[in-house]
């Protein structure tokens, strides 16, 4: 049986079709299972266990608005938070001290937490998308999710399995700023082959989430060994992922690199943070953002804030972001 797709990776499931039969299928795959375990004729595998000190706690234990304020910091009230995706893909974290962010929250396309053998929920993952060591190359959770829409226009590629944050904050001054981390599987091998999963952060409609002192996107496709090196950090060796000398399942990772947009002080403003595969379902993307890290303070008036603020703005407001080669105009 094949079991690779045509570009070489592992196959995924069809995307299109009712979803309720892949459901039902695997259910009766895991009740057989279950009752194989029960005559004793296999064992069952315990799930991996993450490095001491490290912790990761999902939307199954949490709700949108606790992950909003672990990351609101000075200068900024939460008036309201909303998640769309799996409640795997979105949590809390601790212990993380080797991405360069210790702890906060975690968005990914697969899972953040380990699957539970014995469960029937945790049928299209196995292992945290997060938690290290770097184990594997190729962790997968292919959940079968839907895409995001604003990500799907600001790439140009359909979308899969998004997790998407979705703040309205207000801010105490007209600077506000984020600190996040974007790692990937897609690292070793698979973003040179053009496969660069989605990732953005939205201000008020427009994204700030762009490699320093550049119009482009962050993305595998924008931060690697060969394009923006000194923002690059690799965990992993050629077909060795336990050569990886970082405490984390990613198989690279940025550096801590930071969203930053002008804003009215004292007025709702909207922050979204999203992140979603492309191509496919498979292996996963992840995107830290730092507790406490999101800031609102008085920034210097007339035009002297941030080049980035700078570079993506016309006379009118709107904005102009790259990426894989090409750049769209985004209208507010």
């Amino acid at each position: 049986m094949n079991t690779t797709s045509a570009h070489g990776r592992p196959a995924a499931e069809p995307r299109r079709g009712p979803r309720h039969h892949r459901r039902a299928t695997r259910a009766l795959g895991a009740a057989c299972a279950a009752a194989l375990v029960a005559t004793g004729a296999v064992a069952v595998a315990a799930p991996a266990s993450a490095s001491p000190g490290q912790n990761v706690t999902s939307l199954r234990d949490l709700e949108a608005e606790d992950l909003a304020a672990t990351i609101a910091g000075r200068g900024i009230t939460v008036r309201s938070a909303t998640f769309s995706g799996n409640d795997v893909q979105a949590g809390r974290f601790s212990g993380m001290h080797d991405t360069g962010i210790a702890r906060g929250v975690a968005l990914t396309t697969g899972s953040l937490i380990d699957a539970d053998p014995q469960s029937d929920a945790d049928t299209d993952f196995s292992a945290s998308a997060l938690l290290g060591p770097n184990e594997k190359l190729t962790t997968t959770g292919d959940l079968g999710g839907r895409g995001s829409r604003a990500l799907d226009r600001l790439v140009g590629e359909t979308t899969y399995d998004a997790a998407v944050l979705t703040m309205r904050v207000v801010p105490s001054g007209n600077r506000l700023s984020l600190s996040y981390v974007f790692g990937s599987e897609e690292y070793a091998g698979w973003s040179e082959q053009d496969f660069a999963d989605a990732f953005a952060i939205w201000v008020n409609g427009s994204p700030c989430s762009t490699v320093p002192r550049s119009r482009d996107l962050v993305s595998t496709a924008t931060v690697n060994a060969a394009t923006n090196a000194e923002l690059y950090v690799e965990n992993f060796a050629p077909n060795d992922p336990g050569a990886g000398t970082h405490d984390t399942e990613l198989n690279a990772f940025t550096t801590v690199l930071t969203c930053e947009a002008r804003v009215t002080p004292r007025r709702v403003s909207t922050v979204r943070v999203a992140v979603a595969d492309t191509r496919d379902g498979q292996l996963d993307s992840t995107v830290l953002l730092g507790r406490d890290s999101l800031v609102s303070n008085k920034g210097k008036s007339k035009g002297k804030g941030p080049k980035a603020d700078r570079d993506h703005r016309d006379h009118r407001g709107h904005g102009k972001v790259s990426y894989g080669g090409h750049s769209w105009w985004l209208y507010r």
